[in-house]
């Protein structure tokens, strides 16, 4: 199980939506505000994601919770998000090559047609994948006040 911190935002009657900031290694260097590709991660990472999990749970906004998916299937988006445009565009590549003895520009459409085919095939099961998500909460993380002594 792969687990996350998350923040409840808005609670529905079948659920609540929950958003998490995405943790990135640049941000526990203590260079990374002068690190070309800390700056860059900044940038590009997004702020905030924000998903729904159907859950009975009395929850309200601002709680903390720890939300966990199943590892396999991580494993699985990112295998149909890396390599499978990867091996249809070397197929795509080969066979343009190998099978018709195309020259060096049609095996780049070739492989760029396969790539693309790739990731429309990856964005379909993706899709297909995201019904089926096995999202849950795990737990409620218990609020620590600090008061102040006096």
């Amino acid at each position: 199980m792969i687990e996350q911190i998350a923040t409840v935002l808005a609670v529905e009657k079948q659920g609540v939506w929950l958003g998490t900031t995405p943790v990135t290694t640049c941000n526990a260097c203590q260079v990374s505000n002068d690190c070309g590709t800390g700056i860059v991660a900044k940038t590009l990472t997004p702020r905030q994601t924000r998903f729904f999990v159907a859950t009975d749970l009395a929850l309200l906004p601002g709680e903390r919770v720890t939300v966990a998916t199943p590892g396999e299937q991580l494993v699985t988006a990112a295998l149909l998000v890396y390599l499978l445009p990867l091996v249809m565009m070397l197929v795509s590549a080969l066979l343009a090559h190998l099978g018709w003895q195309a020259t060096e520009g049609w095996v780049m459409l070739a492989a760029a047609t396969g790539a693309g085919g790739g990731l429309l095939l990856a964005r379909y099961y993706g899709a297909r994948m995201a019904g089926q998500q096995q999202l849950s909460i795990v737990n409620v993380l218990p609020e620590i006040n600090v008061r102040q002594l006096s």
